[in-house]
């Protein structure tokens, strides 16, 4: 599953971190809390990042638990920056996501006939 999403990101330009121990910079950092994937992408306007979080067996009490909203980005004075959140689950696991997660997240289903569908997030 990571390398599929690792391909995705890499093709919208992102150099991606496979569950990095420590945060890349500086001006991101975390506490209590380790990413699945970890992408960072820049241009001379803007700088995001894009946090995976990858649930093979999807339990919204054990993905609330994580301290992912303890996740801090500060991008370069001179560029506007965000967050991009992810949640990858295989196909036929999307019942047991809450898509009330799509305030703050995207969610993206893998499978086989369908390598990628991605359901937006609404915020």
């Amino acid at each position: 599953m990571k390398k599929i999403v690792r391909g995705e990101l890499e093709l919208d330009r992102y150099t991606v971190i496979e569950e990095p121990i420590f945060p890349p910079t500086r001006r991101i950092s975390w506490e209590a809390y380790r990413p699945d994937l970890l992408g960072f992408r820049s241009d001379s306007l803007t700088e995001e990042i894009a946090v995976v979080e990858c649930e093979t067996h999807p339990s919204m009490p054990r993905f609330t638990s994580k301290n992912h909203s303890s996740l801090w980005f500060q991008p370069s004075v001179l560029r506007d920056g965000s967050i991009r959140r992810i949640l990858a689950v295989p196909r036929g696991k999307l019942h047991a996501v809450n898509l009330g997660l799509r305030q703050n997240w995207e969610i993206w289903v893998l499978g086989s006939t369908h390598p990628l569908e991605k359901i937006t997030a609404i915020n």
